[in-house]
């Protein structure tokens, strides 16, 4: 017969063993859900530099591009396909779709004929990768207008009849890029 101090001891190591297996458990997920939210980090990110690089490459190029920018425009148009082949794995439908589109507007911007085919091939393009932004906030959980404060930091008072402040162009932002 156990007395009261064998009955604690028990009691301790049952609890100790529980506790083991709900952290072990729970912190297991925890670091995979971490894991996957950074791999899905930085394929957007890779996704979308390899865009804007391409882009980039498509607005100093001649049209049709010569064989050094074709060639510079298709190792980014690859480096796209490798980011969408992770995103695949890592995202939801919505942002593989948004993905996949963003991918053949990069292929209309190097495939234009005339310089009028390439800038709407471009603009296209922006807006895709808008698309893919907000796609990515929504499966991350961070959907919010571009720029606007969270939630709880939004003052309605602070700036009456002023609009919420968006992201920029792509235009504004190749204009910022020469200035600096």
């Amino acid at each position: 017969m156990m007395d009261a101090g064998g009955y604690a001891a028990w009691a301790a190591a049952v609890t100790s063993v529980a506790t083991l297996v709900v952290t072990t458990v729970v912190g297991g997920r925890r670091e995979k859900r971490q894991w996957a939210r950074g791999a899905l980090t930085d394929a957007f990110v890779a996704f979308l530099a390899a865009s804007w690089q391409h882009s980039d490459l498509a607005k100093v190029s001649a049209t049709p591009p010569d064989i050094s920018s074709a060639e510079a425009m298709d190792a980014q148009y690859g480096e796209m396909r490798n980011q969408l082949t992770r995103l695949r794995l890592l995202s939801p439908p919505d942002v593989v779709r948004a993905g996949e589109a963003l991918l053949r507007l990069q292929r209309r911007v190097k495939d234009a004929g005339s310089a009028s085919e390439r800038a709407e091939a471009l603009a296209a393009a922006s807006t895709g990768r808008h698309d893919v932004v907000s796609a990515a906030q929504k499966a991350m959980g961070l959907r919010r207008p571009w720029g606007a404060a969270p939630r709880g930091l939004r003052s309605p008072s602070t700036a009456p009849g002023l609009p919420e402040p968006r992201q920029p162009s792509d235009s504004a932002r190749t204009r910022a890029d020469d200035i600096s």
